[in-house]
């Protein structure tokens, strides 16, 4: 086998690892927690069957979304910092080369130099950055030069995979030259040459070849799954990636990185389903490494069979019992080996209500006597008195999407209340009285209700006083709001799920207590020590106070809203301190350092391509397979 397809077979292997896992977690900068994570965490979760949108074709193939979690050594990630770097500088040179051969062949378009005379200079020029290009080869990067943000945004673009296979820095102005170099040899004339080069010094994309053999095996009634488009989720610690800046002694990186996945010709349909997968070629020895595998809402896996002993949760657990949605393993003894799984509709018990049991437990429970239900709000008055008894959690609250009535339409028509009053359509978050009005957006969400996937049932968050068209079968920890009908004013009460152990029976019991309300001191507070905004510093976070920068305008008409120069339109970091020096997007130097630290953060993240990198760089130290 030559080099080349040993590279590419590399190439291929490492892009088809990452076929399988999508952690709930980002970047982290705490030491302990970078110490203690797996070398390699891998998360693969099938998107749900949604019987409410079927394509008018019928059901969709089946899809979804892979994660993983790789650690690397500090020298593979000093490897990886100075390829980086080295490549960034010969994209620099490519832009300067472009500029240049363009300035001569509008010369000669114009006139003032000669066809043969322009040839000859953009030879020359050729061989010049050629040579500047070699000598980065043996460049010593210098513990000064760090990744900068303009760096990070190239490389999202532009960086070629190849480049971390042998350790060469390049990046398409090796193509370029390469083409231009073969146009002066071998075109038959001088205008043909001059215009083969101009449209080369116009090039944005070359296309490369990458095999697909190898890697793992991941099937749905046995079709492969195929990947479909890459997308770089965190590089974590992210300071570790500026070397030099970190303040913490490990500079090893670890990148994470998503993907979409298909499964072409297995059509998700209502009923059962087989799972296989199988990783044959990777070695685990020495490694911790952990497997999670999880489905969309509305199935449930019904059967699971794997080599490994470490499987979470079983039918042991107390809090969690089969049929599971989702399940994890660890590999074991140098290698994952394999697992096999059924899965078809269904919901598991995670023990709180849906909004079906909820509102059938909520007729059960009584007040002085009388039975209440699920709470119906009305108008903003009655909506502000349920809220004063919320604390944290979300509640679900008497509201549901008829889909069965004439008014049905998404995402607001059709939505009525258990008790058969009016529904009110005001008291959606940044909606319009009329339902047929689209909701604005929201500057915290998206405008509900917005029928994210089939979401029928009404619920509120009960920190952000903030409503919620939900799915119906949801199973996160909820509360409800009960409303009992009394004669003149009627009682209200909040009441979140709760377990106790039964000493008796030795179980857990699951009951509904009433919450504590938190005041809106106690959610400024809360938010405080989160470290949300805020700008005028008067103890009073951005989210609560109605004049963030204590200018006099309220925020609602405040087109500059930090006072910072920028208007909000235009300023990607809201919030600004008072006072503090912002750049041209309206971002103070704190903000930019925090926003580096942060793997969530809204900069010009690492691409894809990126994440490809990193995990090529261990294809340069591992021995071939043959």
């Amino acid at each position: 086998m030559s080099r080349q397809a040993l590279a590419f077979g590399l190439v291929a292997t490492l892009i088809l690892s990452t076929l399988y896992f999508s952690p709930s977690y980002t970047a982290e900068e705490d030491e302990e927690f970078y110490e203690n994570e797996p070398y390699l965490y891998y998360d693969l979760h099938i998107h749900e069957l949604d019987y409410k949108h079927v394509d008018e074709d019928g059901y969709s193939d089946f899809s979804g979304s892979v994660y993983m979690r790789r650690e690397y050594s500090s020298e593979e990630s000093e490897k990886f910092r100075n390829l980086l770097i080295k490549s960034y500088k010969i994209s620099l040179l490519d832009k300067e080369y472009r500029e240049n051969v363009n300035s001569i062949i509008v010369s000669v378009s114009e006139g003032t130099k000669d066809s043969v005379k322009g040839i000859e200079d953009i030879t020359n020029l050729t061989q010049t950055y050629d040579g500047k290009a070699k000598m980065l080869l043996d460049y010593e990067v210098s513990t000064e030069e760090l990744v900068t943000l303009d760096m990070i945004t190239w490389v999202r673009d532009n960086f070629e995979i190849d480049s971390m296979v042998d350790g060469v820095p390049r990046n398409k102005m090796t193509s370029r030259l390469e083409h231009v170099n073969d146009t002066l040899k071998n075109a038959d004339d001088t205008g043909e040459k001059l215009s083969i080069i101009e449209e080369e010094i116009h090039r944005e994309h070359y296309d490369r070849q990458v095999t697909t053999e190898g890697g793992p095996i991941l099937t749905i009634d046995g079709v492969q799954a195929v990947w479909t488009n890459w997308e770089f989720e965190s590089v974590g610690p992210t300071s570790h990636l500026l070397g030099g800046l970190s303040s913490q002694k490990d500079n090893r990186l670890w990148i994470g990185q998503w993907m979409h996945i298909e499964f072409p010709n297995a059509t998700h349909t209502p009923g059962n389903h087989t799972l296989m997968f199988e990783w044959p070629d990777e070695d685990f020895k020495g490694k911790e490494t952990n497997f999670h595998v999880s489905l969309g809402y509305g199935e449930v896996f019904t059967n699971i069979t794997t080599e490994s002993t470490d499987v979470w949760p079983n039918e042991d657990d107390n809090w969690y019992k089969p049929p599971f949605e989702w399940f994890g393993f660890a590999a074991g003894n140098g290698t994952v080996g394999k697992f096999e799984a059924t899965f078809g509709q269904g919901f598991p018990d995670y023990g709180s209500h849906d909004w079906y049991e909820a509102a059938e437990y909520a007729e059960t429970l009584t007040y002085e006597g009388v039975n209440g239900h699920l709470a119906t709000i009305t108008s903003k008055e009655e909506a502000e008195m349920v809220y004063s008894l919320l604390d944290g959690h979300s509640y679900w609250l008497g509201g549901f999407q008829n889909i069965s009535s004439p008014d049905y339409s998404e995402p607001s028509g059709g939505w009525e209340w258990v008790t058969g009053e009016k529904f009110n359509h005001s008291i959606w978050p940044s909606c319009q009285e009329d339902p047929n009005n689209p909701c604005a957006y929201d500057e915290m969400y998206s405008a509900e209700p917005n029928d994210s996937g089939s979401e029928d049932c009404l619920e509120v968050w009960g920190f952000d006083k903030y409503l919620n068209d939900a799915r119906c079968h949801y199973w996160t920890w909820k509360g409800i709001v009960v409303e009992y009908e009394m004669n003149g004013t009627n009682h209200y009460g909040a009441y979140i799920p709760q377990w106790y152990w039964d000493e008796q029976n030795s179980t857990d019991v699951l009951v509904y207590v009433l919450a504590v309300p938190l005041t809106d001191k106690d959610r400024n507070e809360i938010l405080k020590e989160e470290g949300d905004p805020d700008a005028d510093n008067d103890g009073i976070v951005d989210t609560f106070d109605n004049d963030d920068d204590n200018d006099g305008i309220d925020d609602g008409e405040d087109m500059d809203d930090d006072n910072d120069g920028i208007d909000d339109d235009n300023d990607r970091c809201p919030g600004t301190k008072v006072g503090d020096q912002v750049d041209k997007d309206g971002c103070s130097a704190n903000q930019i350092v925090s926003e580096l630290s942060d793997g969530d953060s809204s900069l010009p993240s690492l691409s894809f391509v990126v994440s490809i990198i990193a995990v090529l760089g261990l294809a340069i130290l591992r021995k071939p397979r043959l």
